[in-house]
């Protein structure tokens, strides 16, 4: 169980971290990062609503959705993932003070074409580190995080679906409902670009990958 623990945490740092470098490299936040960030770019009057604590309120609506599908398989204990959305929330304010500022120092003084390849960096670093905090955490087998519970609720619904197309599915819905969010609230598409598209289709595909590489870790960790 400690190493179940240990790798949750793990898990959820990472995954944490993974979001952050999606918006450090300033070329679209990743999907499960649009609704938080574009929203917080929305607001810029409320100072508490951060685009962790968006995140914590998106999560909140997806353990609501969760209970709404499993009815009554839905498990007691999985109401854990309320704490754990709130210490992703944290962990993901953090992790995007950390990398922005790692980003404006790895940015500073380039001209292109090579600005935009260590932008494109931060990207393909995000898609990597999302999907290993992903499998991390579905590895625990304690609780995943509310957007994977989702994927996971649907998945146990309806057991014809596959994890990883529901998961790109989830993906490309919060990008729409980010897209009409910055276009309705800011007027332009603000944090919505080419990444997030390319991080709504790999995000989904990269993760039967990376599982299968980390196979030698995650039979440890279960």
């Amino acid at each position: 169980m400690t190493k179940r623990i240990i790798a949750y945490v793990i898990g959820l740092v990472i995954l944490g971290f993974g979001s952050a470098f999606a918006v450090a490299g300033d070329i679209g936040v990743s999907p499960m990062g649009a609704i938080p960030f574009v929203t917080y770019q929305a607001t810029p009057g409320i100072e508490w609503l951060t685009t962790g604590t968006v995140s914590t309120l998106m999560f909140l609506v997806f353990i609501a959705l969760q209970i709404i599908i499993l009815r009554k398989d839905y498990r007691i204990i999985d109401t854990i993932q309320i704490l754990f959305a709130f210490l992703f929330g944290f962990i993901f304010d953090f992790a995007i003070w950390v990398l922005t500022h790692l980003a404006d120092w790895l940015l500073y003084g380039l001209t292109q074409p090579w600005h935009y390849m260590v932008q494109f960096g931060f990207l393909i670093a995000s898609i990597v580190i999302i999907g290993i905090g992903l499998v991390l955490l579905i590895s625990a087998k304690i609780v995943p995080l509310p957007p994977e519970a989702l994927c996971l609720a649907i998945n146990k619904r309806w057991e014809k679906t596959k994890f990883h197309v529901v998961k790109m599915s989830l993906d490309s819905s919060l990008v729409l409902i980010a897209i009409a969010i910055s276009l309705i609230f800011i007027g332009n598409l603000s944090g919505i670009r080419e990444g997030t598209i390319i991080a709504a289709l790999a995000i989904g595909r990269i993760i039967p990958f990376v599982r299968k590489v980390m196979e030698p870790i995650t039979k440890r960790i279960s």
